[in-house]
């Protein structure tokens, strides 16, 4: 959500903090662990996952290093980049083709689900679910209408209206809901159609 490198530790009643951590594409997480590895008992992984044990005692000196090394890194100035499989229209997508999606799997770090740009696309609904959290559209190019949902892109609800054109990328789904199935873009990253 935060396009920052996270570690999440939880420490038990021998005050060993055993967790693991994930980070983002431009920041080696490992070998940051590898320059703090004298405050850590135990660590392993690599680039983008690791899991690590430190000693309560060592947390503090841990945590500042870590935080130090990333500053250095500049993680800050990195920014999100969507790699794009491929340029599609509605009128290409229909139950059949994003089934025929499945043939790809499993899906994974090596294996990503591929990604579609869809250019020019006119909102034909915008709100937020989940208490602002998330965003859904119904999205249209000609007479044909998707459904769109955005993960933890509920903020943007309100930088969009009903008329406006945008360009999207975003993985194709099928959604169950009371039964009924319909195609939808799970959003990855919505701007202005240019």
């Amino acid at each position: 959500m935060f396009f920052k490198p996270s570690i999440l530790l939880s420490f038990e009643e021998d005050g060993i903090g055993k967790g693991s951590g994930r980070s983002i594409p431009g920041f080696d997480l490992h070998e940051a662990l590898m320059k703090c590895e004298d405050s850590l008992e135990k660590y392993g992984g690599h680039s983008m996952a690791v899991g690590i044990s430190v000693k309560k005692s060592k947390f503090e000196e841990f945590k500042n290093e870590l935080e130090e090394i990333a500053k250095q890194a500049h993680i800050d100035e990195i920014i999100p980049i969507v790699k794009i499989d491929a340029k599609i229209n509605l009128s290409d997508i229909n139950k059949e083709m994003v089934e025929s999606l499945k043939m790809l799997e499993p899906f994974g770090e090596a294996n990503k689900m591929p990604i579609f740009a869809f250019k020019n696309l006119k909102i034909d609904s915008i709100r937020s679910l989940s208490e602002g959290k998330h965003l859904k559209l119904t999205l249209k190019e000609n007479n044909i209408i998707v459904n769109a949902i955005g993960f933890n892109l509920g903020n943007l609800v309100d930088e969009y209206r009903i008329g406006d054109k945008v360009d999207v990328a975003g993985v194709l789904e099928i959604n169950t809901f009371n039964g009924v199935e319909s195609l939808q873009i799970n959003v990855k990253d919505i701007m202005r159609a240019v």
